[in-house]
């Protein structure tokens, strides 16, 4: 069977039954010509004799090995080829347990380079041919299960192999050659003793690449069956590998796949019963969300990097989407065309306030909000200050006598703040336009501990407890000549985030 010069995989039979010169693989899904693979075949076949005849004993011919005594291969299988075989396949045995451990799927419109596997598929499916080649001499069940064993794990290395090169792009059709390596690696992994839990994950996964291609393509409706069994079958998977000592170390990406499940099979609902006649408006929102670029490094680079935030950021896009359907939102009464979320955060404090016997400490509870989009923006993230209502940017007017004499009741300047998020309440959006928040409140917990730590090392009178984030709210706003206008109520603390947002950055529904 004629080979993928790309790749190694075998060529599809219907491939080669075509009467064109080119012949696209169905692993890797690049083209070439008839005669390159047929020249890729004959250079491996070259390679595979020439390991065969320093495996085996001279004279020995394999085209004649069936004729030949069952003790003579018996001997010749344990004491030339076996050691050969059991060295390399050990090689790949651990760098497929070594890949298994990582989640093997993406969303749509997402890419991964994270999972780097230890050899090419090339190389993967070169053993899978050279074990295959000697397969006649396992005369004994313990070599035949042995053989059996190292060509389906290199077959199904070699095609997970070419899904993480998939992984890395967000081409067309890539969801189709992705399950049919799943389909492929799961057929293999089923005949290996150990392996029937790898053989359902990528069974699973399979599935939901099917589903993944159909939901791109506006079947929204068809997708979900595909979403909702894979997801059924991974959680079957998890139970499985608990106390698997071989498997466990697939723990950690079975969940990351079931979470992309869970996405994927919301994704699909908000599609099937979106507000608009046409469901590739909701994937084209999706495409906005997943087309933000976040630090894969640093400080930040954890949680934005992890794939288990985007749970929460689309169960808000399934918030904001039933509201647009009849439902509500904890909405700021006023005026404003655009609902734009904030994350509503409580904050305590206390500092000393008077000298000598004066001196007491005094508690204060302040509110921030936090732009729920802040997420997007590098200066944010780097200098927290800009991303919120900076409080301790205006200070009360006082007296000098006051600081003296310990009366300050407050240091900070929330304005009309705790005002305006007390107006909050579950109302419709009505035909208001809804910006769709961008962040979770993990992230917002975090951004409000920044900020505090860069306020509390420039003033040694402050001492501050954790920042508690209670919801998000939505706060009617304007926008005029390229600009956010916000209610009166912020004063003089527009968050800088706002006042640089660009319209066009912002999701809205």
């Amino acid at each position: 069977m004629l080979r993928c010069k790309y790749c190694g995989a075998p060529l599809e039979k219907k491939a080669l039954e075509s009467d064109s010169p080119y012949i696209t693989c169905s692993s890797c899904g690049t083209s070439q010509q008839r005669l390159d693979a047929k020249a890729y075949l004959d250079q491996m076949m070259g390679q595979i004799q020439s390991w065969i005849s320093k495996t085996i004993p001279g004279g020995f011919s394999m085209a004649q090995s069936e004729n030949v005594d069952s003790v003579a291969r018996f001997n010749i299988f344990n004491n030339n080829v076996r050691p050969r075989i059991e060295t390399e396949y050990s090689e790949y045995r651990f760098a497929t347990n070594s890949l298994l451990s990582n989640p093997l799927m993406t969303l749509p419109f997402t890419t991964d380079n994270s999972v780097v596997p230890s050899h090419t598929s090339a190389k993967a499916f070169e053993f899978n041919a050279k074990v295959k080649s000697i397969e006649a001499l396992a005369v004994d069940e313990s070599s035949k299960s042995m053989v059996t064993s190292a060509e389906e794990m290199a077959s199904a290395y070699a095609m997970l192999i070419n899904n993480t090169k998939l992984l890395q792009e967000d081409k067309p059709g890539r969801y189709i050659l992705m399950a049919n390596n799943f389909k492929e690696a799961s057929a293999a992994f089923r005949k290996i003793k150990g392996y029937g839990p790898a053989a359902d994950r990528f069974q699973a996964l399979a599935g939901i690449c099917t589903g993944c291609e159909k939901l791109l393509n506006g079947d929204s409706m068809g997708s979900i069956s595909y979403f909702e069994n894979g997801n059924a079958l991974l959680n079957k998977v998890k139970t499985a590998i608990n106390t698997d000592l071989t498997l466990g170390i697939m723990y950690q990406g079975v969940e990351m796949e079931i979470t992309q499940a869970k996405i994927l099979s919301d994704l699909a609902g908000f599609m099937t019963k979106g507000i608009s006649a046409d469901p590739l408006q909701i994937l084209n929102t999706v495409k906005k969300i997943m087309a933000f670029s976040y630090p894969k490094t640093g400080k930040w680079g954890f949680l934005l990097g992890n794939k288990d935030r985007l749970a929460e950021v689309f169960s808000n896009l399934s918030k904001v989407l039933s509201a647009k359907a009849g439902g509500t939102l904890p909405i700021i009464s006023g005026p404003g065309e655009y609902l734009i979320p904030f994350w509503e955060v409580d904050l305590k404090y206390s500092f000393q306030s008077g000298a000598a016997w004066a001196k007491r400490s005094v508690e204060v509870v302040e509110d921030l909000l936090i732009p729920a989009d802040f997420v997007i923006d590098p200066q944010c993230l780097s200098n927290p200050r800009s991303a919120l209502t900076d409080i301790f940017s205006i200070r009360p007017e006082k007296s000098i006598l006051s600081g003296i004499k310990g009366t300050e009741t407050s240091i900070s300047g929330g304005e009309g703040i705790s005002r305006l998020t007390a107006a909050a309440s579950q109302n419709s959006p009505g035909t208001r336009k809804i910006v769709v928040p961008l962040s979770t409140e993990k992230e917002a917990k975090k951004l409000a501990a920044e900020y505090l730590a860069v306020c509390t090392s420039q003033d040694s009178k402050l001492k501050l407890s954790s920042p508690y984030v209670k919801s998000l709210i939505y706060i009617p706003c304007d926008i005029k000549g390229g600009r956010i206008e916000v209610p009166r109520g912020f004063g003089k603390l527009v968050p800088e985030r706002i006042m640089r947002t660009e319209p066009s950055q912002m999701v809205i529904i």
